[in-house]
């Protein structure tokens, strides 16, 4: 069987979405900009994923967005602390 251009652009789109289900950064296929990132399981307290939760849906972001970027804000404040005090 003869693939044509669009049969193979669905399959590199396949291709692509099973490399994503596996954990693997795709995002260099859509932004052009290639951000690697590593998938993890973490257990939160019922009370702090609730309070989480209404974070969320008051910034309308989701969870994961959410998390990534309180993360990203603590550890800027910790980076920029060390080195106040370095100084």
């Amino acid at each position: 069987m003869i693939l044509n251009s669009e049969s193979n652009e669905i399959k590199d789109i396949e291709e692509i979405a099973q490399q994503a289900h596996s954990g693997e950064d795709v995002s260099e296929h859509f932004t052009g900009c290639f951000q690697a990132k590593q998938q993890v399981s973490i257990a939160f307290p019922l009370e702090l994923l609730r309070s989480i939760d209404a974070e969320c849906q008051q910034q309308k972001i989701n969870r994961q967005d959410w998390i990534t970027l309180v993360c990203a804000e603590k550890i800027r404040e910790v980076q920029a602390s060390r080195i106040s005090k370095a100084v």
